[in-house]
């Protein structure tokens, strides 16, 4: 039998972020974000395992949180957050349902 793992719920975004990861700084976009992590895009492919920082703003309110890389792949990568603490983790929470919360801009009409 396959075990099924859970997993936090994923919020679709489209945010900018700043990646430093040891002597190197990427800018890029959050593409879905959960309690856990984030899916990036970026511009040059992220070493599995590299830790950093991501730093995520939306609003008034900005999060610099400690991460490590999880996936690597076209087009996408994965970060896992590294909480240092529970509030860290609470501030994520309370990031992500500011997001939630958010009226969502109406995409193209198409006639």
């Amino acid at each position: 039998m396959r075990k099924f793992d859970y997993r936090s719920p994923r919020f679709p975004v489209d945010l900018h972020v700043r990646l430093t990861l040891e002597e190197s700084t990427q800018f890029g976009c959050c593409r879905e974000i959960s309690t856990e992590g984030m899916k990036l895009e970026v511009r040059e492919p992220l070493a599995v395992d590299a830790a950093g920082a991501v730093h995520i703003s939306f609003q008034n309110v900005s999060l610099d949180l400690p991460v490590r890389v999880v996936r690597s792949g076209e087009g996408c990568d994965g970060v896992q957050f590294v909480y240092g603490s529970d509030e860290e983790r609470d501030e994520v929470i309370r990031f992500i349902a500011l997001l939630a919360a958010a009226p969502r801009r109406p995409g193209p009409v198409l006639l």
